[in-house]
């Protein structure tokens, strides 16, 4: 499958759970076994700090959101989350992070992703998930 096919595939999962209406992740890149997603921060997203911060649990969403779709797009279907593991590694300032997903496992059920979150050019969280895949691979 080609880079664009891949790309059209993160594009559709960025755009059906009503969560990411709300979140609103950026699909930026994908190949083979790898998918970038940008979220541009907002204030909401952050904790009252000087300057602004952003919240952990936005940070955990996006992992979990990256990791998700990195699984999905390589099998073709949805793939809910089994486990996830987050290390914060710094504060997180904006204007945005982005996320890059790694596949680096793909079952008949279970694979499993790992996600690196940057913030200003700096690595601020990762994180490792295992996901399901339903209907068996593909």
């Amino acid at each position: 499958m080609s880079d664009a096919q891949l790309l059209a595939r993160l594009r559709g999962e960025m755009e059906r759970p009503p969560f990411h209406h709300w979140l609103a992740p950026e699909a930026v890149h994908a190949e083979e076994g790898r998918i970038e997603i940008r979220l541009p921060v907002r204030p909401d997203f952050c904790h009252m700090a000087d300057p602004p911060l952003v919240h952990g649990g936005i940070i955990a969403a996006l992992i979990d959101i990256a990791g998700h779709a990195v699984v999905a797009v390589a099998q073709g279907s949805p793939a809910p989350t089994v486990t996830l593991s987050i290390e914060f590694l710094r504060p997180a300032p904006g204007p945005e992070l982005i996320a890059s997903a790694y596949l680096r496992r793909l079952g008949r059920s279970l694979s499993r992703a790992d996600v690196e979150i940057h913030a200003d050019g700096r690595l601020v969280a990762l994180g490792r998930g295992t996901f399901a895949n339903p209907g068996g691979a593909q």
